[in-house]
C-alpha cells in the first residue's frame, strides 16, 4: 500500500550490459567492500545476524548500492541513508532506476546509499512463497485490490489470506520470523558503524517513514540528521489499522475534478462543465463497468486483458499517488473508456506488455518477491489479526470512506498469518540527538498531513515542512522551496518555522502545447 509505485507501458532502448548485475558475485562480509555495478554505481554484500537475540542461526546478506558524491575533503559531509518505502520495495533498483540522480541534485555533497531490506530483492535469503513467477503471478492474477468491489470480494479475500498464511509458514526459509521493521532498523545501525559512522543521516519515504521512526524510537542518540517524508502512523501500522491512512484521498480525487474543468477541454481530455459532471461521469462509469466489464486489446506483441470495476479502481487510487504525472494520462484513459475502448486505462499501470518486445532490466520491474516481502513485514510488524468475515465487514463499514475497502483489504491480507515472532511494536517517539524533520503534503492519499503532526509530537523538537501539493511524498511533485529546505537541514542541521507551507512547480496538468 505504502509502496513507491512506478507507472511504464513500454520499456524500450534500454542499455540492458550497465543496468543488471550478478549480485552472487560479491562475497557477503561484515565490512563494506565496494564494487562497481550498473553504470556510475558501486555495490556491497553486508552480513547481519539473522536474529539479534541469536547469532547462532546464521545471517543475512543486504544488498546495498551507493552513489558517490564528487565532494572531497571537509566539502564532503558522508552517507545520506535513504529508502524508498514498500514495505517491500526494492532501494537498490529504486536508486539505479532514477532517484539516485533524483538525491543526488538536491544533496551533492554526500554520498547516497541505499539497501534492500532483509528478505527483499537482492538481499538473501529472500522471502518468497512461490517455486515460480509463473506461480507467483498465477496466484496475483486472482487477487482483488477493493474489498467493496463485489458482494463477495471481502470473504474471497479472507479465505485466500488464509491458503498464503499456510503456504507461507509451509515454504518459510527461516527468514519470515526476522523481517520485523526493528530488525531493519537493526540492520541500518550496523550498516551506518561499518561505513565508519557513529550516527545516522537519513531519508525515508513512506514505508521508510516507518522505518525512521522505529530507529529514533530504539536509538535516538545516534541521529544526526533524519528526514522521514509522507508520514506513517506507526500507532496504526503496528496494529494493523490504518483507517486514518484515507483521511484526505478524497481530497485528491477532488483536485482531479477541479483541475480537470480548470485547464479546460484542450488539456484535460475527461473534461466536462463542471467539477461536479466530472465527478458524476467517473461514477457513471464505475456503475457501467462494474455490470459489464470491457476488452482491453492492442495488438497481439502489446498488452492485453479485462478491464472490470476493481481494475479501474486500482488505475484512479494508483493514479492518486503521483497526480503531477498521471492526471493528464489518466483523464485520456477516462474519456477512452467512455467511448467503449479500454485499452488505455488498461496499459496505465502495465508494467510491461504481454509479450515481450524489448529488453526489461531490473530497475525497470517491481521487485520480484515484493507481494511476498510486503505481506511478511505487514504481518510480522501488525500482529496477530483474529477477526471474523463478519468483524471485517463491520471494521470496513466503520471507515468513513468511499475507498474503505482499500482499507479493509490491508487488514484482510494478515488473516491467517502464522508466524508472528517477538519483536519491537511501538509506541514511537523519543527525544532524539537531533530534532526530525517531517516533511507532508496538503493532501496525500495514504499518509496524510495529520501523520506528519501527529508523529512529530512524540519526537519533541522536530519541525514539520508542508508542501503544498497533491499526491503520496514530496516526490509527487518539484519543488525547489522543499529541495532548499532540505539542503539546509542535512548540511547545516537547520529547521524550517513552524507553519512553514512550500509551494511546487509542477502544473498538476500540463498544457498539450508544453507537455
Amino acid at each position: 500500500m505504502f509502496k513507491k509505485i512506478l507507472f511504464i507501458s513500454i520499456i524500450c532502448a534500454l542499455d540492458v550490459s550497465a543496468q543488471t548485475f550478478n549480485w552472487s558475485s560479491i562475497e557477503p562480509s561484515a565490512n563494506l567492500s565496494w564494487v562497481s555495478c550498473y553504470s556510475g554505481f558501486e555495490c556491497t554484500r553486508f552480513s547481519v545476524p539473522l536474529n539479534y537475540s541469536d547469532d547462532q542461526e546464521g545471517s543475512a546478506a543486504i544488498a546495498m548500492l551507493r552513489l558517490r558524491s564528487n565532494f572531497t575533503g571537509s566539502d564532503y559531509l558522508g552517507p545520506i541513508f535513504y529508502n524508498p518505502g514498500g514495505p517491500g520495495v526494492s532501494g537498490v533498483d529504486d536508486l539505479v532506476g532514477g532517484t539516485g540522480a533524483f538525491l543526488a541534485g538536491i544533496t551533492p555533497q554526500f554520498d547516497i546509499v541505499t539497501f534492500d531490506p532483509r528478505g527483499v530483492d537482492h538481499s538473501t535469503p529472500a522471502v518468497t512463497f512461490f517455486e515460480s513467477d509463473a506461480e507467483r503471478q498465477f496466484w496475483l492474477s486472482a487477487k482483488t485490490f477493493d474489498a467493496n468491489s463485489s458482494s463477495d470480494a471481502l470473504a474471497v479475500q479472507v479465505a485466500q489470506s488464509k491458503v498464503i498464511g499456510q503456504l507461507a509458514k509451509d515454504r518459510d526459509n527461516g527468514i519470515l520470523a526476522h523481517v520485523a521493521t526493528d530488525n531493519v532498523a537493526r540492520d541500518l545501525l550496523q550498516m551506518v558503524e561499518a561505513y565508519g559512522e557513529e550516527n545516522l543521516q537519513y531519508w525515508g519515504i513512506s514505508y521508510g517513514s516507518l522505518l525512521g521512526e522505529t530507529f529514533a524510537t530504539l536509538f535516538p542518540d545516534r541521529i544526526d540528521r533524519m528526514i522521514i517524508d509522507g508520514v506513517l502512523d506507526g500507532s496504526g501500522w503496528f496494529s494493523n489499522n490504518l483507517t486514518d491512512q484515507v483521511l484526505d484521498i478524497g481530497v485528491v480525487l477532488q483536485g482531479f475534478f477541479d483541475g480537470c474543468h480548470s485547464v479546460g477541454p484542450t488539456d484535460c481530455a475527461f473534461y466536462a462543465s463542471t467539477s461536479d459532471e466530472i465527478a458524476a461521469n467517473l461514477n457513471s462509469l464505475y456503475d457501467s463497468i462494474r455490470v459489464q466489464p470491457l476488452p482491453a486489446y492492442a495488438g497481439p506483441s502489446a498488452a492485453y486483458g479485462t478491464v472490470n470495476y476493481d481494475y479501474l479502481r486500482n488505475v484512479v487510487v494508483r493514479a492518486l499517488y503521483s497526480p503531477y504525472s498521471l492526471f493528464s494520462p489518466l483523464a485520456s484513459a477516462l474519456s477512452a473508456l467512455s467511448a467503449g475502448n479500454a485499452t488505455e486505462i488498461y496499459e496505465l499501470i502495465q508494467p510491461i506488455p504481454n509479450s515481450e518486445l524489448c529488453q526489461i532490466t531490473d530497475a525497470d520491474l517491481p521487485s520480484a518477491n515484493q507481494f511476498e516481502s510486503e505481506l511478511a513485514v505487514q504481518c510480522a510488524d501488525g500482529g496477530v489479526v483474529n477477526d471474523t468475515l463478519a468483524q471485517l465487514f463491520d471494521f470496513m463499514v466503520s471507515v468513513n470512506s468511499s475507498f474503505a475497502g482499500e482499507v479493509a483489504t490491508f487488514r484482510s491480507g494478515c488473516v491467517g498469518w502464522q508466524v508472528h515472532p517477538e519483536h519491537f511494536k511501538g509506541p514511537v517517539g523519543a527525544n532524539t540527538s537531533h530534532p526530525i524533520l517531517l516533511i507532508g503534503n496538503t493532501a496525500d492519499p495514504v499518509t496524510p498531513l495529520a501523520n506528519a503532526q501527529k508523529i512529530s509530537a512524540d519526537f519533541p523538537g522536530s519541525a514539520v515542512l508542508t508542501q503544498d501539493s497533491f499526491g503520496h511524498t514530496s516526490f509527487a511533485a518539484s519543488s525547489s522551496c522543499t529541495a532548499a529546505f532540505v539542503l539546509a537541514y542535512f548540511v547545516n542541521g537547520t529547521l524550517p518555522e513552524p507553519g512553514t507551507v512550500c509551494s511546487v512547480e509542477t502544473p498538476l496538468f500540463p498544457s498539450v502545447s508544453s507537455a
